[in-house]
């Protein structure tokens, strides 16, 4: 196709006509419907959303048109937990289908290694082009894990630069305190975090448009979208705080001393400095104020892709799903940042949405877990599983064929900001936590959604506590399982020290910028790299 051919054709149903193959008088006829055929799918994820603080989890000073407008066309799962409350090891978790100790996903240096299956991996194997568009933070040399292209570098390093070190017990981090975490409440015209995902918005955009074009449309797409915001420090535009000009933003309810609950918490108390700050209520409530602004900004993003996806005439082919990795305490239990099992850490949005093939404005009460994603996106695209998993599908959920009654949920903590392995177990309306020889942790979240009161040990739970207990003790090794992260710790940090002996190891990803347009070219390759 010459400069002038090119030129002329047009994007018509999604797809430009001239790149399509010739059309016998029988292939319209004989060619399966939508919603018969494996789905592209658009898998989004914002960083450190607390369900709690959107609309369609009922918040409602929330400006979140889009995401509401989504929960409506779709199903809102009200009780989806992470696999742990912190970035990397949550997101090995979902890609793997695996609990984190089984994977060494410990904290946010912790390696991803090459030779466990993830979701892109079997996804590709049912012959789907998988795409990444933002936020990976993935930490090693495979910066891939099954992806074909990645379109943008990562924010963050992705080497052994935030090992956390159990041996000095609790301390101080400097970089997650709450005096850094709210260092730059705004307004601000532009942040690195907004610049980091705009490209992300810019490229994932341009994607969409390839593949309406005719880029890889012989397969189907899978296609990640990662926004880094409203990862603290919180902060947001003039635009998006006028948004909340009058809006009656909630303080955090009243819950009483942490500690009471249990002395553990005094760990998290310590990492994040919070007893070195006394936040007024106006302070927290401008916190609060700048992390909705953020919420809408990636809100205002989300709504422009799915705008463009009607406008490609591609909707009805995606199944979309929006989710994020832990939420945020938000000033709740007078805690910041995430790393708690409470639920404001611990829980996170997830809404899936796909009009012809799964029912709409349905909402979901059996607790799930991002561990459940691998093998639903794999039952979605007809993949076959062949290496164990943690997670159940979520598509007799979502197709009405099972009910969720008896699910159980695990989510696990072994990074910074504690001092030994943390494991929570979600059943029925109970959540139940331990940690090695401190006393355990129960809540009725029926009667206490707030999670005020820890009725472990009381006769009228008796019963439900053994359930729970033997839930969390299977398989679980507490005592031996605090040893190998001590050890995997004191392995990275040899690793890691060799920035005194001539460089640590670059494993930072950057994808290859073609440079100029070549009229000559059917599309604008921004990156060449492909795995």
């Amino acid at each position: 196709m010459n400069r002038r051919e090119f030129m002329q054709t047009s994007v018509k149903g999604g797809v430009t006509a001239s790149l399509l193959p010739p059309q016998t008088a029988t292939t319209a006829r004989s060619r399966p419907k939508t919603s018969d055929l494996p789905p592209n799918i658009l898998f989004i994820m914002a960083d450190q959303v607390t369900p709690f603080m959107i609309g369609p989890y009922g918040q409602k000073a929330a400006h979140t048109p889009h995401l509401d407008l989504l929960a409506r066309s779709g199903t809102v799962f009200d009780a989806a937990y992470c696999g742990s409350p912190l970035c990397v090891p949550s997101r090995m978790s979902l890609w793997t289908g695996r609990l984190p100790h089984k994977i060494q996903a410990y904290d946010n240096a912790s390696e991803f290694a090459a030779h466990i299956p993830t979701t892109l991996h079997y996804l590709r194997r049912a012959n789907y082009r998988t795409v990444a568009s933002g936020k990976c933070h993935f930490i090693g040399p495979d910066q891939a894990h099954g992806f074909n292209e990645r379109l943008t570098p990562d924010i963050f390093h992705s080497d052994f630069g935030p090992l956390p070190d159990w041996t000095l017990g609790p301390v101080l981090n400097k970089g997650t305190d709450v005096q850094t975490m709210l260092r730059m409440l705004g307004p601000h015209k532009w942040t690195k975090q907004m610049g980091f995902d705009q490209m992300t918005f810019d490229r994932t955009l341009a994607r969409l448009r390839e593949y309406a074009m005719g880029k890889h449309r012989d397969q189907p797409l899978f296609l990640y979208v990662s926004f880094t915001q409203p990862h603290d420090p919180y902060t947001t535009t003039k635009h998006y705080l006028d948004l909340y000009k009058d809006a009656e933003i909630p303080l955090p309810k009243a819950h009483g001393n942490i500690l009471e609950l249990s002395p553990t918490y005094k760990w998290l108390v310590t990492q994040h400095g919070i007893n070195l700050v006394n936040l007024s209520p106006g302070k927290i409530r401008e916190a609060r104020r700048n992390y909705l602004g953020m919420v809408s900004w990636v809100d205002d993003r989300i709504g422009k892709l799915l705008a463009e996806l009607r406008r490609l005439d591609l909707d009805k082919s995606f199944a979309v799903f929006f989710t994020s990795d832990h939420g945020a305490m938000l000033g709740e239990h007078g805690q910041w940042s995430k790393r708690y099992m409470l639920e404001w850490s611990s829980r996170v949005p997830l809404i899936v949405s796909a009009p012809g093939r799964l029912p709409a404005g349905r909402r979901i009460a059996a607790p799930v877990s991002l561990i459940d994603v691998l093998p639903t996106l794999a039952d979605l695209a007809g993949a076959k599983i062949e290496t164990e998993l943690d997670g159940r599908s979520l598509l007799p959920l979502l197709k009405e064929t099972e009910t969720g009654d008896g699910r159980v949920v695990i989510a696990e903590y072994l990074g910074e900001g504690v001092i030994e392995p943390v494991r929570m177990v979600r059943w029925e309306q109970y959540k139940y936590i331990i940690v090695n020889d401190y006393p355990p942790q129960l809540y009725d979240l029926q009667a206490d959604p707030n999670e005020n009161a820890n009725v472990a040990g009381q006769a009228k739970y008796s019963q439900v506590e053994s359930r729970l207990r033997g839930f969390a003790l299977r398989g679980w090794d507490g005592p031996a399982l605090q040893r190998a992260v001590l050890q995997n710790q004191q392995s990275r940090r040899v690793v890691r020290s060799m920035k005194d002996y001539g460089g640590i190891p670059q494993w930072e990803y950057e994808p290859i910028e073609t440079g100029t347009y070549d009229p000559d070219s059917d599309f604008i390759p921004f990156t060449r790299r492909e795995y």
